[in-house]
């Protein structure tokens, strides 16, 4: 029996998207796409998953890309950004039910350290029995390390956990260490449909 939910939290808690979150700080379409593909790059993004990228060199190091007239909305794309991630769509209700029904919920995201201080933009996070952010460990999925860092620091059973999670190598990763797996398409109702029929809820 699943006693113990996993989530990500990029879209599956938070909704996340390069382009929308960089329209609040540019109007030009092409600034826009720009900003997406070069300050918002997986090189870049990666690195402050993993904890090894500060602010400070952030910046430094993304502005060499930039045009000069980018530079100040960089600057507010650093501080902001994390604020432009609304609540997936119908995810509160199916977490806050979960809870209700007596589920530890755990979160289990490839972020950096600053999302334990926005918890706040989504409520959902509030219900959660435990936090693994990679930035905050220096591990990240799909690696093995943290998800069983995660059974470790909450003494899980894997054969008791399920992972939602909107990545298909991160749930290999899951189950390779015993932890049941769902693929998040967006979906909330269908999920919480999945969770009906398991017997979760």
């Amino acid at each position: 029996m699943f006693k113990n939910i996993i989530f990500d939290c990029g879209k599956v808690i938070m909704q996340y998207d390069e382009r929308y979150i960089c329209s609040f700080v540019a109007e030009d379409k092409d600034d826009i796409e720009l900003l997406a593909t070069v300050a918002m790059a997986r090189k870049y993004w990666n690195a402050f998953d993993e904890g090894t990228l500060t602010e400070e060199v952030y910046l430094r190091e993304v502005k060499k890309e930039l045009p000069a007239h980018l530079h100040g909305a960089v600057e507010k794309l650093c501080a902001e950004w994390t604020s432009h991630m609304p609540p997936v769509p119908g995810m509160e209700a199916v977490v806050r039910e979960l809870h209700e029904n007596g589920k530890k919920l755990y979160l289990l995201s490839n972020f950096n350290q600053r999302l334990r201080g926005e918890l706040h933009l989504a409520p959902a996070l509030k219900m959660f029995d435990g936090l693994v952010i990679s930035g905050e460990i220096g591990m990240v999925k799909p690696n093995a390390d943290i998800y069983e860092y995660l059974l470790d620091t909450y003494k899980l059973d894997p054969a008791e956990c399920i992972f939602v999670d909107d990545r298909e190598d991160n749930i290999e990763a899951g189950e390779k260490v015993g932890i049941k797996g769902y693929l998040f398409d967006g979906d909330a109702e269908k999920l919480r449909t999945y969770f009906k029929e398991t017997g979760i809820l």
